[in-house]
């Protein structure tokens, strides 16, 4: 039967950080450096008359004060630890003993209460060697309290110990600081809370997935009290069925790490619409918002570690599979934009506490983390830069793709399928080579093809085509094609005709006699050009070559010598 310190009699449940508290010094987790201290003291009878426990809440102060309470009193310690079957322990742990007095600095805090400790040392304990005080919250004490312990602290008679507990060790006195042995206790890994969590359930007999009680151990920062609590939380919510990672995220409000995923991908793509739809599923699903933010905080900070040295990922408390997706996050943001996220969302924590309207002050951070434009200051103007640079990248990655693509079809043969071939010509093609045919479609398949594949060209399809002709068109082209077209001019056809509606490619340069009229006469290769144009609009376009001579003057003519040329249409 396990029995905690100050276990109420007739309470028909105790909650889990009070029925499991350490009850040797073997079972304080995470404090290892302090508790092999403190065992050695009392081993070798080295024991202080006064000590300090600082350190973060839930790091197990309160809980190493009451045990070495207990193994200064014991009578039959074992290497160090309290045996907690003598009388002296019996009592301590039934909160019994005389001998051991636990004060809260935060309601005692005054001159009276301290002369009060000051007129109890005069005497000798009845019962135990030692009269230990506990003093918790010490920084909470007024400064003529401190100044009323000075002297006591100093100098105590040999059988009193003092162990004073605080967060905030910065607000203690240093003439207090400087009488007492000062112990830090750390905060907590992560993976020891998950075991002892592991442990304790075993004993208690509830299922629970690993990857639920990582989640709790992260969100306790460090405190192994803040854990059992959440623990204990969640267990009582979902009474009877095994806790995982859902159940606990449902409980306590918070989002899963996809959730800040996702947000941050959207928000390196700039896309405001999906990053408020984002805000709104997270509202609607019941989420705490202010531990949303606190969570997205984290979520930030360690992408910044990772961006500034990837090396630190088995310093975060993350599973590989984690680093590597923040590490290629981060990839999408400069150094400095992360850290103005950063401080952005700090200060969205700091606002939204103390917000009526959490939804609006959530919306408008948000608004305030994708737009730097926002800020004046000088992260402000450096996440601009950042993103002017990234969509300059953006284009120029774009503008390399296309000049490969042009590489790539200047390479193939004359007669072969463009790059981007409809759908209804390639499985024909593929057909054709699986029955034995030659590998080449012929000309009236092709023409064919396309017909059915596309719609007839429009006159707004072709005055379409104009705009995009030198941007889009051009660079689809083979090599030799295109040193052809340089010859040519590309006239936009409205009427229609016996072949449809489409362009006429009049033969203007004369160097090379026959030779272009001849290319384009034929039909594989005004194929080819067709579905080129197929491939970029959509539309079937009927292709005419014709001389100069038969042009009308009222035609406009487009020459592709001159890319910026206006194209007048009838």
């Amino acid at each position: 039967m396990h029995h905690p310190f100050g276990k109420e009699q007739g309470m028909a449940y105790v909650a889990l950080y009070r029925k499991f508290r350490p009850d040797t010094f073997e079972e304080v987790k995470g404090q290892e450096p302090i508790v092999t201290t403190l065992k050695n003291q009392i081993k070798h009878d080295r024991i202080g008359h006064a000590y300090l426990f600082c350190g973060t809440r839930g790091t197990g102060k309160t809980s190493v004060a009451k045990l070495l309470a207990k193994a200064v009193n014991c009578e039959r310690p074992v290497d160090g630890s309290p045996c907690g079957t003598c009388e002296s322990c019996k009592r301590i742990a039934s909160g019994a003993a005389m001998n051991v007095l636990e004060i809260d600095a935060a309601s005692n805090n005054g001159v009276d209460n301290i002369r009060q400790i000051n007129e109890g040392v005069q005497y000798a304990p009845t019962d135990g060697k030692y009269m230990v005080y506990i003093i918790d919250e010490v920084h909470m004490l007024s400064t003529g309290a401190f100044n009323a312990m000075l002297k006591t602290l100093e100098e105590p008679p040999s059988y009193v110990i003092f162990i004073l507990a605080t967060t905030e060790s910065h607000k203690v006195p240093v003439t207090i600081r400087s009488r007492c042995q000062r112990y830090d206790f750390r905060r907590i890994e992560y993976t020891t809370i998950a075991d002892r969590m592991e442990d304790l359930l075993k004993r208690e007999n509830v299922a629970a997935d690993r990857e639920a009680l990582d989640y709790i151990a992260r969100s306790a920062d460090g405190s192994m009290r803040d854990a059992l609590s959440i623990l204990d939380e969640c267990v009582s919510y979902n009474l009877g069925e095994e806790l995982t990672l859902d159940r606990v995220l449902s409980t306590i409000g918070a989002a899963d790490t996809e959730v800040f995923e996702k947000l941050t991908e959207k928000i390196a793509e700039d896309d405001p619409v999906a990053v408020m739809q984002l805000i709104h599923d997270v509202i609607w699903k019941g989420m705490d918002l202010t531990r949303f933010v606190d969570d997205y905080v984290w979520f930030l900070r360690n992408m910044l570690f990772l961006a500034l040295s990837p090396g630190l990922g088995s310093k975060l408390d993350m599973t590989s599979e984690q680093v590597a997706l923040l590490t290629e996050l981060g990839k999408s943001f400069s150094h400095d934009t992360l850290q103005r996220q950063l401080h952005v969302m700090q200060d969205l924590s700091q606002e939204i506490r103390g917000s009526s309207t959490k939804r609006v002050t959530l919306e408008m951070g948000m608004i305030r983390l994708m737009r730097p434009e926002t800020d004046v200051d000088i992260e402000g103007l450096l996440a601009r830069l950042d993103r002017l640079e990234q969509r300059a990248e953006k284009a120029e990655a774009e503008v390399i793709r296309l000049q490969e693509q042009t590489r790539e079809l200047a390479e193939r043969p004359v007669g072969a399928v463009s790059a981007v071939d409809s759908m209804a010509v390639s499985e024909k093609s593929e057909e054709s080579s699986e029955e034995g045919s030659d590998a080449e479609v012929s000309s009236e398949e092709r023409e064919e093809l396309v017909q059915e594949a596309f719609s007839p060209a429009t006159a707004e399809d072709v005055r379409h085509l104009m705009e995009i002709w030198g941007a889009k068109i051009v660079p689809r082209m083979t090599t030799l094609m295109q040193k052809y077209m340089q010859k040519i001019s590309v006239v936009p056809r409205e009427e229609e005709t016996d072949g449809g509606i489409g362009i006429n490619l009049v033969i203007t340069g004369t160097e090379v006699g026959g030779q272009i009229q001849d290319y384009f006469e034929k039909e594989k290769h005004r194929d080819e050009l067709r579905e080129i144009l197929a491939a970029e609009t959509g539309r079937d376009f009927e292709i005419r070559v014709i001389t100069r001579d038969r042009v009308s003057r009222t035609e406009c003519v487009l020459d592709l010598s001159k890319i910026h040329c206006e194209v007048e249409m009838k």
